[in-house]
């Protein structure tokens, strides 16, 4: 069930924003009366509720608005509860002070602005002693490392459970929390009126995350990152997985510490995993058993468990290539039109090494330019291709450019790269793009220079992960209708 949170500063506007969120499909209704002016008509929002409430008015210490006396404060929760709202949240440490009042139930919260503290999981025990009805954590989580605590309170929750991780893991919360038969799920309205920054809309969740297809049964895979092109990855990956009627849905996670990353893996029993580019190299430390071009790079993009043991594969790569050879054949023709090619890669990440590495396999000359002195030099010297300071690639003779990684022009103190340097005939891919042209291809194309569309290479990657996954080949148009409209450019 999808919880949103009403925000207003009168009961008018409250109410309206009531049956809004009704029509945009929440479940659950929160009413912010820490947020109101005056004095709440607490018996009249009850009474005209379309969906069950929460009502809830919270301290400036738990992110709330109520400025006036914690005897008035209380006041106006035991109201609530007289009124017989479905729900009534009061934090731990006031539980004591409001006593159980059925048909109300109490929602013992709570909250921590700055941290997931180390003893959460001793917080967590004292709540169940406070005859909880529902208990709630919200903590700052920003990192794995600091989400895995509360990963380990929802599996193993015996009182229904609510958690809210304040960051990027938050995501990865809602997504477990749906699976292990949490009460509810916090969502926005709409963008613009969230409670947190980030915090997913319930459009995000019905058409990104599916959530409404998760069920116990159903198998995580995972998907790292949290940006623009992970949050594609997963709206394609769900499509292809339910064009197939298959179980499985994506869980979005990031990776941080390795060893945390494993046993979050383990703890909810992933099924597969695909990695992010900047992981790809890194991930290897799980020591899968590689396959394919993984074996030849030592990187991964899509992890597989099969009998009991992790299978690491690489899909991107072929993909990068395959995208690369396109758009030189459309003015060079031929079998290999990477040969003799002159390829800078600007930036250094897994991508960089793949490509340059295959681009020496055949028989083109790969350039990569980075400010990293120590590590340029040794990838160039294990792929066995050139490299340079990333300022020189204005001066250094190539007729591909692929921007791997948005580095900082030490001579333009920012990062990019200066659009006025590319000339006719050139081919350009940016591998830093989403859905969209970034500002350098559009430059490059009214350079006249051949540019490969962020779209294509994006749904060429996803086509190649979503078979390694499934073992079937999904409609192209599948995959694209997938795609949030925000993401994509206006036809």
């Amino acid at each position: 069930m999808f919880c949103v949170s009403i925000i207003q500063d009168s009961r008018r506007l409250a109410l309206a924003d009531m049956v809004n969120a009704k029509q945009f499909g929440a479940d659950v209704l929160e009413v912010r009366l820490d947020r109101f002016g005056k004095s709440p008509e607490i018996g009249e929002m009850v009474a005209a509720r379309p969906k069950p409430v929460i009502m809830t008015c919270r301290r400036p210490a738990d992110g709330g608005f109520f400025e006036d006396s914690e005897e008035e404060r209380l006041a106006i929760l035991r109201q609530c509860i007289i009124s017989k709202a479905d729900y009534v949240e009061i934090e731990l440490d006031v539980a004591d002070d409001i006593r159980p009042f059925p048909p109300s139930k109490r929602v013992i919260a709570y909250t921590n602005l700055s941290e997931t503290p180390i003893e959460i999981q001793e917080i967590y025990e004292e709540m169940k002693t406070k005859r909880a009805d529902v208990i709630k954590l919200v903590t700052l989580a920003r990192t794995p490392e600091e989400a895995w605590p509360l990963v380990q309170i929802l599996a193993k929750s015996v009182v229904p459970t609510v958690v809210v991780g304040l960051g990027k893991p938050g995501i990865m919360l809602s997504v477990l929390s749906r699976k292990l038969g949490a009460p509810w799920i916090y969502a926005a309205l709409e963008r613009g009126l969230e409670a947190y920054p980030g915090q997913p809309t319930v459009e995000d969740f019905r058409d990104i995350y599916r959530l409404q297809d998760i069920q116990k049964t159903t198998r995580l895979i995972g998907v790292t990152g949290f940006g623009e092109r992970d949050q594609i990855t997963v709206a394609a990956l769900n499509a292809a997985f339910a064009h197939h009627n298959l179980a499985f849905r994506c869980l979005p996670m990031a990776i941080g510490n390795m060893k945390i990353f494993k046993k979050v893996m383990e703890a909810v029993k992933l099924a597969g995993a695909v990695i992010d580019p900047e992981d790809q190299a890194n991930i290897v430390e799980i020591q899968p058993e590689l396959h394919g071009l993984a074996k030849e790079t030592q990187a991964v993009d899509v992890l597989i468990h099969k009998n009991e043991a992790w299978h690491g594969m690489h899909t991107s790569g072929q993909a990068w290539v395959n995208a690369l050879k396109n758009a030189l054949k459309k003015r060079n023709p031929g079998d290999n039109p990477l040969k003799d090619r002159f390829v800078l890669l600007a930036g250094l990440t897994g991508a960089s090494r793949i490509i340059a590495a295959e681009v020496q396999r055949l028989g083109g000359n790969a350039i990569i330019a980075t400010n990293d002195k120590k590590r340029g030099p040794a990838v160039a010297a294990a792929v066995g291709c050139r490299y340079i300071a990333f300022e020189a690639l204005y001066v250094t003779l190539h007729d591909v450019l692929v921007v791997c990684d948005e580095e900082i022009d030490e001579k333009l103190g920012r990062a990019g790269i200066r659009p006025a340097y590319l000339k006719p005939g050139m081919t350009v891919i940016d591998l830093s793009a989403g859905a969209k042209r970034t500002q350098l291809l559009r430059e490059a194309q009214s350079r006249e220079c051949e540019i490969v569309m962020p779209i294509d290479l994006i749904l060429d990657i996803v086509e190649g992960q979503a078979k390694t996954l499934t073992g079937k080949s999904t409609p192209r148009e599948v995959l694209k209708a997938a795609i949030p409209a925000r993401f994509l450019e206006e036809e």
